[in-house]
């Protein structure tokens, strides 16, 4: 993938990425609660003790992943980084509670709504965007020989 192609992948995916930050991402209850907004999510999903805290990671994994795609040459990084942070995200489908309050009462989540998708589509098409770089960069040694 050339540089140009990177970057636009790359841009691409966070755009998607911040375009979900600013959307409903669950309903808990049938309601809307404190953490259901993509950024209040991501600015405080860390801050969950249990697994919650660890799928919030995928965040920093996938600007981390972002970052190498489109300014680094290094492939197997990015690629592990988007590979760990997509499998957290899709792990979000199985949290059966979540805090719904600032005192911290649970509720079971009934949906997830646009914001939670689109934040799972700009982590895979990070983890598409490393696995065609890899591809191709494989195909090109190849020729180079």
């Amino acid at each position: 993938m050339n540089k140009k192609s990177k970057r636009i992948v790359g841009i691409l995916a966070i755009i998607i990425y911040l375009l979900s930050m600013t959307m409903e991402s669950y309903l808990v209850n049938g309601k809307s609660s404190i953490g259901s907004y993509g950024l209040i999510a991501f600015l405080y999903g860390w801050l969950n003790f249990n697994l919650i805290g660890v799928i919030w990671l995928a965040n920093p994994l996938f600007i981390t992943s972002s970052l190498f795609i489109m300014f680094s040459k290094k492939q197997n990084l990015p690629f592990v980084l988007s590979l760990i942070a997509s499998i957290l995200a899709i792990s979000f489908t199985q949290v059966t509670e979540i805090i719904r309050t600032e005192a911290g009462h649970t509720g079971k989540i009934d949906r997830y709504l646009l914001g939670y998708w689109l934040w799972l589509l700009s982590i895979l098409l990070m983890l598409i965007a490393t696995i065609v770089n890899k591809t191709l960069n494989k195909k090109n040694s190849r020729n180079n020989l």
